[in-house]
């Protein structure tokens, strides 16, 4: 395990949410400039509940401890391909 997910992990008090980042969280991308911390992650099972309110907050209070309030994150599947449902979804909203 990486030393910063490590330490994310340490920030992170709830259980299941800390479990989640210990075991599924293949790196952290963190923007100095703007603030903004892309969170990799191995399938889509986790990064979903981490998505969840509860597993959202968890990770926002911890992240927040290490980076800062101000800080900014997405959570993303770890690898270059997306995911064939990706292709098919339009990304331009309120258009």
């Amino acid at each position: 395990m990486e030393h910063d997910i490590k330490i994310l992990a340490e920030a992170i008090t709830h259980g299941k949410t800390k479990h989640l980042i210990q075991t599924h969280v293949r790196k952290l991308a963190f923007n100095e400039e703007t603030k903004h911390l892309v969170i990799y992650v191995d399938n889509a099972g986790p990064l979903h509940e981490l998505e969840e309110e509860e597993g959202d907050h968890h990770l926002k209070s911890g992240l927040e401890k290490i980076y800062g309030e101000d800080i900014t994150y997405e959570i993303k599947l770890h690898g270059e391909h997306r995911h064939e449902r990706e292709n098919t979804v339009p990304h331009e909203i309120n258009q």
